[in-house]
Parts: structure tokens; sequence; C-alpha cells
């Protein structure tokens, strides 16, 4: 079973839905390790300094892989004031194209800032059939 691992620096907005300060639309979009275009989009559901998570993320023409939190996520402060950060692990769910049957975890180290711009990095380790 290959194995593709791999990381990616991802930037984009965060938003509330539906005016609901504990539920967020993530959209991100950065280089992926073949220079294609990446693209995230995920729904995050808040509470305190946890959170959970799910969404896709697409490798340009190479395919997608849909994901999930591990546990939960962790959200705070950090010593830039104004700017939260935050990490999650996700398992992979899915797959599609060069990325179909794919197992595995992302790993994301981030920041959001009070205007809602993310900065998003990805640490993947994918297994392949």
């Amino acid at each position: 079973m290959p194995e593709l691992i791999f990381t990616c620096e991802l930037r984009g907005k965060a938003a509330s839905v539906g005016g609901d300060p504990n539920r967020l639309k993530a959209t991100t979009s950065g280089e992926g390790p073949q220079k294609e275009l990446v693209s995230f989009a995920s729904d995050v559901a808040l509470s305190g300094d946890t959170f959970q998570e799910s969404g896709a993320i697409r490798y340009g023409n190479r395919g997608s892989v849909t994901f999930e939190t591990v546990g939960a996520g962790h959200i705070g402060p950090s010593p830039v004031s104004g700017l939260m950060a935050g990490a999650v692990i996700w398992t992979v769910t899915d797959g599609d194209g060069e990325f179909r049957g794919a197992k595995g975890y992302i790993t994301s180290n981030f920041t959001v800032s009070g205007e809602g711009d993310v900065v998003d990095n990805h640490y993947a380790r994918l297994f392949l059939p």
C-alpha cells in the first residue's frame, strides 16, 4: 500500500453560518504537493475552546478527500492580540480520483484573525490502495 506524505499552506476565510457564532464555514485554497490548486471547505461546530469539523479537500484534477475530526480540535487566543490559534487532527473518510480508497490522517495547525482571515498548515499522511 503506497504512502503519500505532504504539507501545504492554505489561506482563506472563516465566517459564521446564519449569524450563529458557534457555527462556522471555512473556505481556503493554496498550492498542493504537485503544484495543483487545493480547495478546502469545512463546517465547524464550536463548543468553548474545542470544536468538531467535517469537510472536503480537492487537490486540483487529482481528486479529493473528505474528512472529520478525530476527538476534538482546539482553539484559543495566541500571543498576538486579536489572533486565535488552534490545531486539529482529521481522519480521511473517503476519496475520489487519485485518492479513491485513501485512508489516513491530516493534521491542521491554523490561525484565525478577528476579521476571519485563516492561515492553515496541513501535514498529510495518506495510505493509497
